[in-house]
């Protein structure tokens, strides 16, 4: 079993398919891929769980019992991976701050001092493992030296608070943060930061296509969502959630679809590029989604993660949904790793 664990939060390793996973079944490398999820609890308990009532679990492919690896910290927000030819490494972003495991999560490290120890996203760079940025209430901070000094990248911004950030692989001195006022970009790995005029505030959703790169989603409290084709210079409102909050977006291989989910919202879909969106699925159960993830080797294989219901799975592409487990837990973000 991958064990990840990490400070409030939740680390999930399920099968790709709902049936037993083959070792070819992966993201085209090869390498077989698991689930993964940062989940912190808001009803005191887990269910499905072999103890404790928050912290980090983990489940193996074959197996229907989350298991404890870690209990740290109440309150998790994020994951991060790294991988090259000779180690992998996994990121938490917590309460207490940046978490890193470089042996499959028997042990973890927090690499962030007391100025950065509430991390509410982070970026990791898919070539350089010592560059590293992590969103902070306080501005944007930047390692160079895989986490031994952190510099303020704060040069722009209007307002402290930074709750999310993307890291543009095909630039990876782009990056994109959600802030209280407007969502920033910088092209200069983090020096200088823009307002993208958005004309929403409160950012809660962030995303950057996969299959365009210039194709920018985010949504604000109240605000629906905003459709950007020309990596943030132009916005155009969406059509079909005008008042909505979303907090999680989605793309499926190759981006015919796209998939959108927030408070009291159910789950989305767009097949227009974000323009016009329509309801997929909804259940009265479930006050809020925070997470979707997508199978990168099956685009009929959705999961959720809620607020305090748990993981929600989908093997036909969204029109049915079964429990994945986790009952009680509030799931902030899922994605597929080896």
């Amino acid at each position: 079993m991958m064990r990840a664990a990490g400070t409030a939060v939740v680390l999930v390793a399920l099968t790709l398919s709902g049936q037993r996973a083959r070792a070819d079944e992966g993201d085209g490398t090869g390498r077989a891929l698991n689930m993964y999820a940062a989940v912190f609890t808001v009803q005191g308990s887990v269910v499905g769980r072999s103890m404790g009532g928050y912290g980090a679990f983990a489940r193996e492919k074959a197996d229907t019992t989350w298991r404890m690896l870690n209990m740290s910290n109440a309150f998790t927000y994020g994951l991060g991976f790294f991988a090259d030819s000779t180690s992998h490494r996994y990121y938490i972003a917590a309460g207490n701050g940046l978490q890193r495991s470089m042996d499959g999560g028997r042990s973890w490290t927090i690499l962030t001092s007391w100025r950065t120890r509430e991390i509410l996203g982070l970026a990791v760079d898919p070539v350089d493992s010592a560059t590293l940025y992590v969103a902070t209430p306080e501005w944007v901070y930047k390692t160079t030296d895989a986490g031994h000094t952190w510099t303020p990248k704060k040069d722009g911004f209007k307002r402290w608070y930074i709750q999310r950030l993307i890291m543009d692989p095909s630039d990876r001195k782009r990056l994109f943060a959600a802030g209280e006022d407007d969502v920033y970009r910088t092209g200069d790995g983090g020096e200088h930061w823009v307002p993208l005029r958005t004309g929403i505030s409160q950012i809660q959703g962030l995303f950057q296509g996969l299959s365009d790169r210039r194709r920018l989603l985010c949504s604000g409290e109240n605000a629906g969502i905003r459709v950007s084709a020309d990596g943030g210079v132009h916005w155009r409102k969406a059509v079909g959630l005008d008042s909505a909050t979303l907090y999680a977006f989605a793309e499926s291989p190759g981006g015919r679809v796209l998939y959108a989910a927030g408070w009291r919202t159910g789950v989305w879909r767009s097949t227009d590029g974000g323009g016009i969106w329509s309801l997929l699925w909804s259940d009265t159960a479930i006050e809020a989604i925070f997470s979707i993830a997508i199978d990168p080797a099956n685009a009929r294989h959705l999961c959720v993660g809620t607020d305090g219901q748990g993981v929600y799975e989908s093997f036909d592409a969204g029109r049915t949904w079964a429990r994945a487990g986790l009952m009680g837990g509030k799931v902030k973000e899922i994605g597929f790793y080896p």
